[in-house]
């Protein structure tokens, strides 16, 4: 099995294979009664919610197999639950997704890694995303990677309470 580390852009071709990975490496969340949206969004979905920013994708044996989106700025649902996500400046982390034969081997932080360069380039100075409070596994790798717990939110037709988290973008 060859593992391609490299983060590329996403190309339009890429939205069936990224709809479903991103359904794929959410199911389990699903199973748990957390409903993200990308557990069952379809490729227009996708393609809509890939078209909010820039994202990034790994192959692994020529199929996507992890993924990330930094929409900019945040998403309009975010922006109207939490002050951090109106702050000029601010990206949001979306998407995040990596296949189970990638996990543990650092590919979503090579991902952020990639997401943090662009947006030092690009003028953003502040990261955000929100996940599920439940999902105390993402909370934690979040704050493995320097964000800090800002607030909470209820997003619109979610049975889950969001822990919106934020870090400069040259922060740890």
């Amino acid at each position: 099995m060859t593992t391609n580390v490299e983060p590329r852009p996403f190309r339009p071709e890429d939205a069936a294979e990224l709809t479903v990975l991103l359904n794929s490496a959410y199911r389990e969340l699903q199973d748990a009664g957390l409903n993200f949206t990308a557990a069952t969004q379809n490729v227009e979905t996708t393609r809509q919610r890939v078209a909010e920013g820039v994202c990034w994708v790994v192959e692994n044996d020529g199929h996507v197999a992890a993924s990330m989106t930094l929409s900019v700025p945040p998403p309009d649902d975010v922006r109207s639950l939490s002050e951090h996500a109106q702050e000029p400046g601010t990206g949001w982390l979306c998407q995040v997704a990596v296949g189970p034969e990638l996990r543990g081997r650092a590919v979503a932080r090579t991902l952020f890694d990639v997401a943090c360069a662009w947006a030092m380039r690009n003028g953003i100075t502040r990261i955000g995303l929100d996940t599920a409070a439940p999902a105390e596994h993402l909370v934690a790798m979040y704050a493995r990677w320097g964000f800090e717990h800002v607030d909470d939110v209820r997003l619109p037709g979610k049975r889950y309470d969001s822990i919106v988290m934020t870090r400069n973008v040259t922060g740890s």
